[in-house]
Parts: C-alpha cells; sequence; structure tokens
C-alpha cells in the first residue's frame, strides 16, 4: 500500500487536474470477497486502491486482461475511471452510491437501466479477445481440489454442461462473471458496474442470469437450452467457493 501512495505522482485522473499531494487512507471498504479495498483521499481526489489477494492466480484471475476489458470500457461511463495499475494494485475512482438491493426489490427503473447497462457492454468491440473456454476454466479449478473436495461435488454434470454451453453457437461479449450486487452501484447518474477482475470474452446469457434470474428469448435461441447455461453459474460459483477454502483445508 505504502508504495502505491508513493506512486501518486504517476496517477492518470484524465480531464481531473493532476494530485497536488500524496492521497492517504480514509479506510478499509469492506464487502469484497477476493481483494482487500481502501479509499484513499487527497485534497482533489477520491480514490480506491483494490490490493490483490494472495489467492489470485488460483481463481483464475488474469489482470492483464481485467486491464483490457476496462479500457475497452471506459467510454461507456459505466465503469469507474482507472488511475493506475500495476502487478498486485489497480487505483481507480470511487463512486458515490448504494449497492444494488438484492432479489426483486429494485425499481423497474433501475432494472432498465441496468439492461440497457449490459447492452452497451455487449455491443463494445471484442475483436481480437480470446474468448472464454468454459470447460477448460472449470477444470483449472478442479486441478486445485483434493479428493475429498471433489468428491463433495457433482463433476459429471458440471463438466458436461460446461461442454454443451462451449460447443453452442453464440455471439461472444464482455462478460462481468460476477454480477452481484456488491458489485453494483447506483446514484443519480446511474448505474455503475465495479469489480472486473473475473470478467472475460464469454456467453452473453451469464450476466443477464445473474442480474434477472432469466434470459430472453433472442439469448434462449443462441443454446440448445437454458439449463446448461444455468448449471454452468452455478458450476463456476462452486469451484469459486472450493478453491477459496481449500487452503484452509490444507492446514
Amino acid at each position: 500500500m505504502h508504495r502505491t501512495l508513493s506512486s501518486w505522482r504517476q496517477w492518470d485522473l484524465g480531464a481531473a487536474k493532476p494530485l497536488q499531494a500524496q492521497p492517504e487512507v480514509v479506510r478499509e471498504l469492506l464487502g469484497g470477497r477476493t481483494n482487500r479495498t481502501f479509499l484513499v483521499t487527497a485534497a482533489n481526489c477520491h480514490a480506491v486502491v483494490r490490493v490483490n489477494s494472495p489467492l489470485s492466480a488460483s481463481l483464475g484471475i488474469d489482470r492483464h486482461r481485467e486491464g483490457q476489458i476496462l479500457s475497452q470500457l471506459q467510454a461507456t461511463g459505466i465503469v469507474p475511471q482507472t488511475y493506475f495499475s500495476a502487478a498486485e494494485v489497480l487505483v481507480s475512482q470511487y463512486i458515490e452510491g448504494r449497492p444494488m438491493r438484492c432479489g426483486s426489490s429494485e425499481s423497474s427503473h433501475i432494472m432498465q437501466l441496468l439492461s440497457d447497462a449490459l447492452d452497451r457492454i455487449q455491443a463494445v468491440d471484442v475483436d481480437g479477445m480470446v474468448c472464454r473456454g468454459y470447460l477448460e476454466y472449470c477444470r483449472q479449478y478442479m486441478s486445485q481440489l483434493s479428493e475429498a473436495s471433489l468428491l463433495t461435488l457433482p463433476i459429471e454434470a458440471m463438466q458436461a454442461a460446461a461442454a454443451v454451453v462451449d460447443e453452442a453457437e453464440w455471439q461472444a461479449v464482455i462478460c462481468h462473471h460476477d454480477l452481484v450486487p456488491e458489485n453494483i452501484i447506483i446514484n443519480d447518474l446511474g448505474v455503475f458496474i465495479l469489480d472486473w477482475e473475473y470478467a472475460a470474452i464469454g456467453h452473453p446469457g451469464l450476466d443477464r442470469l445473474r442480474l434477472f434470474g432469466l434470459i430472453d428469448d433472442t439469448t434462449l435461441d443462441e443454446v440448445a437450452t437454458v439449463a446448461p447455461l444455468m448449471q454452468l453459474q452455478q458450476t463456476m460459483d462452486q469451484l469459486w467457493l472450493a478453491v477459496q477454502k481449500s487452503p484452509y483445508e490444507k492446514i
């Protein structure tokens, strides 16, 4: 953290005025499931410093890919501006507001804003970016688990669902892959989507399934059935939890 703050002269605030002094830590922001995140402030800047989890590599996080995707999305106005990035940290704009409410308690207006935001994200050009292979992604998680852990999981069903999705015909788009309410901020300007460390080029239905609990007809046409896509989402959640727990099981 000290090294990051001492690099303040390298932070690029874009149209904002350059920093005049080194920012100071205000507090740690709670709620993140992967990294430690801190609010820092200087006279003309409120920023978020995200410090990578030691499990980043195990969880399949690729910071270079995340940076590429955030760069592609800056013009949408849906993601925080990136000020500085290095191997172990990311410094970005602090977005004030409230997190999305769980369940169906959000207004139809907010849900429409989120649907429109996904449309803008999925319209961004992804030519030249590698699409995620979901079966391989799941197998990378599985390879880190003990036999005892694997026995608690429906491995055959997991792999079958991932294979069906991989082999289906669909248009690859930028996919967040972790659109939980904590990663969505709402304020008077609209909706903002945070924490893109699990993002990749992937299936257009997964983010909508996470947000809305169903998939519209156009997405349903892209796979033989929605069931494998729902199974795949559950699979990635289960494997993520198992990998998070695995270091403690070995102690």
